[in-house]
């Protein structure tokens, strides 16, 4: 087929969705084969519709065949419409006033029926008219003003909707290699390092159109792509760098402390691996408003304490034993008020690169905070915070498997409770283990287990028990199964980042 000629076309096939459309567009999608598409997204969307609070999605998934004439998410239907299972399309979007113009080129198998399934969408439901007077080879629509050109070309269907959508789907039969979006080496890179995926967005470096959205312009080529199955969402993004910058990224992003991670609670629902340089971490942490004034009365005990350590911290956070969710309604999470170490359970842990340096830090601090109105309790080289709002962290060293580990846990839990547990063979968790970069990862199913388990007193009485009862079973359980897991690595030329989305049966 896609050798074939076509009726509409009066040459064979184009290779490729790419080569119809212009080069250096603002932004580009490029599809795999719409067939493995369709499948992958109803795989997805079957099982999301099968799990608590999904049920409407296969309402909507009839309602979108309704209102498209055809099932896009089947290969019958595409193929209803005229499309071409086995064939990607491409879209390219320039940045344009008031609105983004956009041409897309659409693999079509029958030429008549794609016209048709396109004029029915345009006119029945898009509220567009066909004009008509029609351009050379092309179908002109028109709503207010707007223009959109529809043209069968090199079997494939080009849409536009530009200020002259008919020269921009007549251009697409006339443009040479060079001039065609399928020659554009910063797509062809990204594509190389993304690999294959349902969708691939690709952004140059100089485009406009991001600044519809941010400030700051891109600092190189920047592509997203999508890939869906029955698992669940994966998204990969990367970010073409200058030398200079990819430095400072790798600088600020070195990674470690993947083998602390096993020493994390096993049953904790959100677990991760901050890989970022200390002294970064404590400018993220000064930056909180919340923070800043009592960092600032340490006296530079906090730098002392971030220079001691190695990159790589693990963190966790659970519900802490014997937890009271009635008070964390009224006070929240605000830990000058009351402790949030009643609700939440804190671990987190460092490889001490410099204990003697890091024991001085640690006695500054614990003699700090008397000037806060916090009181320190000192037992070897452990130190118990209590101040008014309740019992407050705990920080010191300890020897872990012959190791010297910095920790900074709020909760129950005490540091010689740790134990290294095995670590999961979930590949959406494998960032957690590795050491480059940072990760973090949420099991909703976790949390929910573990609010299931509190006694009915936990949830407080009246208004207070109405509005945490509410929480839990309005957002809480319905996402129980849901994991997500976020990573961002960087590398001597680009930024890499990903968002796992995992749909687990209950």
């Amino acid at each position: 087929m896609a050798a074939a000629g076509c009726s509409r076309c009066g040459s064979s096939n184009a290779a490729s969705a790419e080569e119809l459309l212009p080069s250096h567009p603002s932004a580009a999608v490029i599809t795999a084969p719409l067939g493995a598409v369709a499948q992958h997204l109803a795989a997805l969307g079957d099982r999301a519709a099968s799990l608590p609070g999904g049920e409407q999605l296969g309402d909507n998934r009839r309602a979108l065949a309704a209102q498209l004439g055809f099932d896009p998410f089947t290969r019958d239907g595409l193929a209803s419409a005229g499309l071409d299972p086995d064939r990607g399309a491409a879209v390219a979007l320039f940045e344009a006033q008031p609105r983004v113009e956009w041409i897309a080129a659409l693999p079509v198998a029958k030429p008549d029926a794609f016209l048709a399934a396109i004029e029915r969408v345009l006119v029945e439901r898009a509220g567009f008219a066909r004009a008509s007077e029609q351009a050379k080879g092309a179908r002109i629509y028109q709503r207010g003003g707007q223009g959109v050109a529809v043209q069968v070309i090199r079997g494939y269907g080009v849409v536009a909707r530009t200020a002259d959508a008919a020269s921009a789907a007549a251009q697409a039969e006339s443009r040479t290699a060079q001039q065609a979006l399928a020659h554009e080496r910063g797509l062809e890179t990204a594509r190389k390092q993304l690999g294959a995926q349902d969708f691939v967005v690709w952004l140059p470096g100089d485009s406009a159109l991001p600044r519809r959205f941010a400030a700051r312009p891109l600092p190189g080529d920047a592509a997203l792509s999508l890939q869906g199955s029955e698992q669940g969402l994966a998204t990969r993004l990367v970010v073409q760098l200058p030398a200079a910058d990819a430095q400072r990224a790798q600088a600020t992003l070195p990674g470690g402390g993947a083998d602390l991670v096993e020493l994390l609670p096993a049953d904790a629902p959100v677990r991760g691996r901050l890989g970022v340089a200390p002294a970064r971490l404590l400018e993220s942490l000064r930056a909180d408003a919340r923070l800043a004034p009592v960092l600032q009365q340490l006296g530079g005990a906090d730098a002392e304490a971030f220079a001691s350590v190695a990159p790589g911290v693990a963190l966790s956070l659970s519900l802490a034993r014997g937890a009271d969710l009635g008070p964390a309604v009224d006070y929240g999470l605000d830990w000058r008020r009351k402790s949030p170490f009643d609700t939440v359970q804190l671990v987190a842990l460092a490889l001490v690169s410099d204990r003697p340096r890091l024991v001085r830090a640690l006695d500054q601090v614990a003699k700090a905070l008397p000037q806060l109105g916090a009181r320190v309790e000192r037992t070897g080289d452990d130190f118990q915070v209590t101040y008014s709002g309740g019992r407050g962290a705990r920080f010191g060293i300890r020897e872990l498997e012959g190791k010297p580990i910095a920790y900074l846990m709020g909760g129950p839990l005490r540091p010689d409770e740790l134990r290294r547990v095995p670590r999961s063979g979930n590949p959406e968790a494998a960032a957690l283990y590795q050491d480059g970069g940072a990760a973090l990862r949420i099991d909703f199913g976790k949390l929910a287990a573990a609010l299931r388990e509190l006694p009915q007193a936990a949830y407080g009485s009246g208004p207070q028990a109405y509005v945490s009862r509410s929480f839990v079973g309005q957002v809480i359980e319905p996402l129980r199964t849901v994991r997500v897991t976020v990573a961002a690595e960087a590398f001597p030329d680009r930024l890499g980042a990903s968002l796992d989305v995992e749909l687990v049966r209950p």
